[in-house]
């Protein structure tokens, strides 16, 4: 899954991070800092920056124009209780079935 924002001059913009992704730049010098890092990243046109699940991060430019931003993680389907429970009921039945052909 894919998905792009802008970022304008002054504007800083935070969130936290659902899955596993890759942050990349599309336009303008971005700032990125991470909740768990002492170190503040400049990235440039072009470059990634792999951010872990769960981590709150905070990005922003310098730049005179609107920074073009990307971040990509693979694409979870949220699984509603009743599948779980579909799919428990299916491995509760496999494992009957296994325990009467012994």
């Amino acid at each position: 899954m894919i998905i792009r924002f802008v970022i304008q001059p002054g504007q800083i913009a935070s969130w936290r991070v659902r899955s596993d992704s890759e942050l990349r730049v599309g336009t303008a010098r971005v700032w990125v800092t991470r909740i768990f890092s002492p170190y503040d990243y400049w990235l440039q046109t072009g470059d990634v920056l792999r951010v872990a699940r769960g981590e709150r991060i905070w990005i922003s430019t310098d730049a005179n124009i609107a920074a073009e931003i990307s971040l990509t993680s693979a694409y979870a389907l949220a699984r509603r209780p009743l599948f779980k429970w579909i799919e428990r009921l299916g491995n509760y039945l496999g494992d009957i079935s296994r325990l009467r052909s012994r």
